[in-house]
């Protein structure tokens, strides 16, 4: 049985480089991506539109 590689990449943290797994460095992207889409909605005062079926896989429409 092979022994399983893992990738590793570098995560900056202002400065400091911290070597990590490229799935973990992938997915803390993801999460820093999601919160600066919603500190944006919230700064801009972008809410949810009311008109939008709720349950459906419809897209969100928001209203300014």
């Amino acid at each position: 049985m092979a022994a399983k590689e893992e990738l590793y990449s570098w995560l900056f943290v202002n400065t400091v480089p911290l070597l990590y797994e490229e799935k973990k460095i992938e997915r803390q992207s993801k999460i820093e991506t999601w919160l600066d889409l919603y500190q944006i909605t919230r700064e801009l005062n972008i809410q949810k539109s009311e008109n939008s079926n709720a349950g459906t896989n419809a897209p969100m429409s928001y209203v300014i």
